[in-house]
């Protein structure tokens, strides 16, 4: 579902199709935060609080995106041998990324409580 709603904001332009793709970032980790958690949702449900966590944080994860350039061209230079470490790295950066922004946004509901 995701790949199909950033291919058609793509089709608009390759700009919003960007933003959209970093909006919906999170809904993979939102998800299975939910099922493990034993409160299923449907994956549009999840779309959708990756869109309002990610309110006022796309640019913090485009900039990290952007400092993975250098990272994931070592992997082909290298044969793929960079790969082994490189991956996990990548993913456990974008991991910690969604922990971070639900305990922000965690704080700030408990703030205006």
């Amino acid at each position: 579902m995701q790949v199909v709603y950033v291919f058609l904001w793509t089709l608009l332009l390759v700009v919003p199709g960007i933003i959209k793709s970093i909006s919906y970032s999170q809904a993979f980790y939102i998800y299975r935060d939910h099922i493990d958690n034993g409160k299923p949702i449907t994956y549009l449900q999840a779309i959708t609080k990756s869109r309002e966590l990610m309110d006022g944080h796309k640019m913090d994860y485009f900039v990290m995106e952007l400092s993975f350039i250098g990272w994931l061209i070592l992997v082909p230079i290298t044969g793929g041998i960079a790969a082994i470490w490189v991956l996990p790295y990548y993913q456990l950066t974008f991991c910690n990324f969604y922990k971070k922004l639900v305990e922000n946004n965690q704080l700030s509901k408990d703030a205006q409580n």
